[in-house]
């Protein structure tokens, strides 16, 4: 198997990016907490963190949705370390299969706060009115971290095609449902229009992430979007090739984010104290990711992804990690250009107007937050 196109981090792995990327609509996951369920330690005794007062605020209790994939690591390490409860919150995970019922139980109030892709279904839900406010980075495709890439069928990548994306016209490429009107295609987007290629000549057929490695194999596809554990598999396997990882197709391209509804977000004590334990965990695991951790903690953060998420630790390690900004910031700009993409595309009819645009952002939260805890370098 060639070299990749990038050294594989420190430690962690950004595991079924199936649900985290993309905005799939994904159904099932595996095995996790029961919604509303945390496991059960919850002290916060692990590496870094700050022993709680000796008077407990009383807690408040805030719901978080979530597919159990990577994309809530920041959230399940907070709870882990005691983060929330630090700050008042008793946080409770509430499962949902896709974006597409996460968003609607945002804006009603069935849950108050957690992680959406700013796909199409995103746009389109915002376009008819769905009001919440996007406030914090929870995956962005960070230089150096390529959880989703371009895979190529071996034998085709042997015999010369598919090796640049120039080479990408006549092949049967795929990627999570509904194909290109996801954000992981709209990062491919952006690196074929800034190589000349048309969109229209690449094909892109909609197969769910876990299918892709067989689909590959038995020679059904001839590549696609591969995100993990998937991605990895199929390296090992020998049956395609690793082409370009989509961190190198669009540096800083934010996927997902984590949103608040309107009811949290005009609560500015209790929207800040979830930010500042957020925080926290993200740089946790950056740090982790980064090698600027010691080996027990790397331990703790790889047993609380493998708690969450169903799979088992080997696996967490072998795989290429999420990335999440230590300052929490999603990039506007890339999400601002995806929806763009979508609106050319077709796929969000109704145009959001900017009045709405700026009305969806949360940032002058973190940045409350983060004039008063300091930035750090990312």
């Amino acid at each position: 198997m060639p070299a990749r196109a990038t050294a594989r981090p420190h430690l962690l792995g950004g595991l079924l990016a199936t649900l985290l990327l993309a905005g799939c609509s994904a159904s099932g996951g595996p095995a996790a907490p029961a919604a509303g369920s945390t496991p059960a330690s919850r002290s916060p005794t692990a590496a870094g963190s700050t022993p709680a007062s000796s008077t407990a605020p009383a807690l408040t209790r805030l719901r978080f949705a979530t597919q159990f994939a990577s994309g809530g690591v920041a959230a399940y390490l907070a709870v882990d370390r005691g983060y929330f409860l630090q700050e008042g919150i008793d946080l409770q995970f509430e499962r949902f299969a896709s974006n597409s019922e996460s968003i609607p139980a945002l804006a009603t109030g069935q849950v108050e706060t957690g992680g959406v892709s700013m796909n199409a279904a995103f746009w389109n839900a915002v376009a008819r009115g769905v009001s919440l406010k996007a406030v914090l980075d929870q995956g962005s495709l960070r230089p150096g971290a390529p959880f989703t890439a371009l895979v190529i069928r071996k034998d085709l990548y042997d015999a010369g095609r598919g090796r640049t994306l120039a080479d990408l016209r006549g092949l049967n490429l795929v990627n999570t449902p509904p194909g290109k009107a996801t954000t992981n295609y709209c990062g491919m987007h952006y690196a074929l229009e800034r190589a000349g290629i048309p969109d229209d000549d690449i094909a892109i057929a909609p197969l769910p992430f876990p299918d892709m490695p067989a689909a590959l194999a038995n020679g059904a596809i001839d590549g696609g979007l591969f995100a993990e554990p998937f991605l990895t598999h199929t390296l090992k396997q020998g049956t395609g090739v690793f082409v370009m990882g989509q961190d190198a197709m669009y540096p800083g391209l934010t996927l997902n984010v984590v949103a608040f509804s309107q009811a949290l977000y005009q609560n500015r004590p209790l929207a800040k104290g979830f930010i500042r334990a957020y925080l926290r965990a993200s740089r946790d695991y950056h740090a982790a990711n980064q090698g600027r951790a010691s080996e027990a903690d790397r331990d703790q953060i790889a047993a609380t992804l493998a708690r969450y998420t169903g799979l088992d630790v080997a696996t967490i390690r072998e795989i290429y990690p999420t990335a999440i900004d230590p300052n929490g910031q999603p990039n506007v700009e890339s999400i601002r250009y995806c929806y763009q993409f979508f609106r050319s595309a077709g796929a969000v009819p109704e145009p959001v107007g900017e009045a709405a645009m700026e009305a969806l952002w949360g940032l002058d939260l973190l940045d409350e937050v983060l004039s008063e805890i300091g930035r750090v370098e990312g």
